[in-house]
């Protein structure tokens, strides 16, 4: 069985323009013009590793700072994690 590398390459941080929200204990970020959100996750360095107690801490850390619904621009690498026909995103921000 073959095993992933230890070091995974990633895009480099962008800025992503949107809406950000709040839904139970995370946040998340809607891409401007976009249907889908995507599960907001301070990172930095970029691990790409979704951790839902990171999450939790992400969105009580934004929330001091942004309104559900407030227009913003972050800073950070969005990542498709989907898996199957579960469509999920993540936007790692750094």
């Amino acid at each position: 069985m073959p095993f992933r590398s230890a070091r995974t390459v990633h895009p480099a941080p962008s800025h992503h323009a949107g809406t950000i929200h709040f839904l139970g204990s995370y946040a998340y970020f809607q891409l401007a013009g976009k249907t889908s959100w995507s599960l907001l996750l301070l990172d930095n360095p970029v691990s790409a590793v979704p951790n839902p107690a990171d999450a939790a801490a992400t969105a009580a850390r934004l929330q001091s700072s942004y309104k559900d619904s407030d227009q913003v621009t972050l800073h950070g690498v969005l990542s498709d994690q989907s898996y199957d026909v579960i469509q999920f995103s993540t936007l790692f921000l750094c």
